[in-house]
């Protein structure tokens, strides 16, 4: 009968040690997610409000006739620079469903770049097909809510409601 009991107390010893191990590596795998997702969130925002704060200073620099035809380029670059480090950054992270669409709008917003260093004016970029900013900011913000699941955890806390 001693026996009977040390076996019974080491099995259970051993459901109790493997239930937990399981219910830790669950919490880990949980919180790893959780700070993945917390990462590309951070991530795809500042990539958004970058490219737009750009775009939005380059159409002033486009609408800005007052400013002499030489420094344009200089400035139009200037504005344009802090969005390399943010496509990097998706290039790496995100995954290719979000860096397509990414990179379209970051080459519609470099067009514009390149029209406001040319001196185009506001009625000649308006004319010009290449310069579908929206079109493309649209595209890449549908991939990133998609990537992040956002319209299906606005539509399950709709339910939980």
């Amino acid at each position: 009968m001693e026996w009977t009991t040390l076996i019974a107390t080491l099995l259970g010893a051993m459901i109790a040690m493997a239930s937990t191990l399981l219910i830790e590596v669950r919490k880990d795998r949980r919180e790893a997610q959780g700070e993945w997702r917390r990462s590309k969130r951070e991530l795809y925002a500042a990539y958004l409000a970058t490219l737009a704060q750009v775009r939005s200073e380059l159409q002033l620099l486009i609408l800005d006739r007052g400013m002499p035809d030489e420094e344009r380029p200089v400035a139009a670059r200037r504005v344009f620079a802090r969005c390399y480090d943010l496509r990097y950054q998706v290039e790496i992270l995100a995954p290719r469903s979000v860096v397509e669409p990414a990179l379209t709008y970051f080459r519609a917003v470099r067009r514009l770049r390149d029209a406001a260093g040319a001196g185009l004016g506001h009625q000649e970029v308006e004319r010009e097909g290449s310069f579908d900013v929206i079109g493309t900011l649209e595209a890449v913000r549908e991939a990133m809510r998609k990537d992040m699941g956002t319209d299906a955890l606005a539509a399950s806390a709709g339910q939980d409601g």
